[in-house]
């Protein structure tokens, strides 16, 4: 694996360590999508918030829906925010590219596409979003809160929810049913 940039971790997985029992992220796996000197911010992967986002259509204005999805929680912050993260067929602006097979909007448009049928062939859909203040995330990697890891897209879309955490970790070979959290001292 390369060398990994502290300070961007655009694009990469923060991994729970067993030990983090903050409620907010325990056992979870977050996407960062974006990193700078001026904090970072990213979306939970595995905690569902509802079943089904069809109690959301009228706060969203959409009739009606072909399909359902799952609407997962994203993080404590801005919990009415909506996210999408796609791969990027369609054009849906604005948009943050996260790399080249993973892009971020909030536009309602691409919900109503897929609420129709027309949408991205691979989606997901929270609502808030994990903040960090500058420095702060870079501390708490350093306190060992997190493990790193590089994005994979099938945890992301294929994955099962309940197995994403421990898929995410096993994906660069750490064991969490073996993972020890604090070091001994000798």
């Amino acid at each position: 694996m390369k060398n990994i940039d502290i300070k961007n971790l655009t694009g990469m997985f923060l991994i729970a360590v067993p030990g983090l029992k903050d409620p907010n992220f325990e056992r979870t796996v977050v996407l960062i999508c974006d990193h700078t000197k001026d904090g970072a911010f990213g979306l939970v992967l595995n905690r569902i918030l509802l079943n089904s986002f069809v109690p959301l259509l009228g706060w969203l204005d959409i009739k009606e829906s072909v399909i359902d999805l799952p609407v997962f929680y994203g993080g404590p912050v801005k919990p009415e925010q909506g996210y999408i993260l796609y791969t990027p067929e369609g054009n849906y602006h604005p948009s943050i590219k996260i790399n080249d097979t993973i892009t971020l909007t909030t536009t309602k448009e691409i919900l109503i596409d897929i609420a129709a049928g027309k949408g991205p062939k691979k989606f997901f859909f929270t609502l808030g979003f994990a903040g960090w203040a500058p420095g702060q995330l870079e501390y708490e990697l350093m306190i060992d809160s997190w493990l790193i890891a590089p994005m994979n897209e099938k945890i992301i879309f294929d994955t099962p929810i309940g197995e994403r955490w421990k898929a995410s970790a096993n994906f660069i070979g750490v064991d969490l049913d073996r993972f020890v959290c604090k070091q001994g001292r000798v």
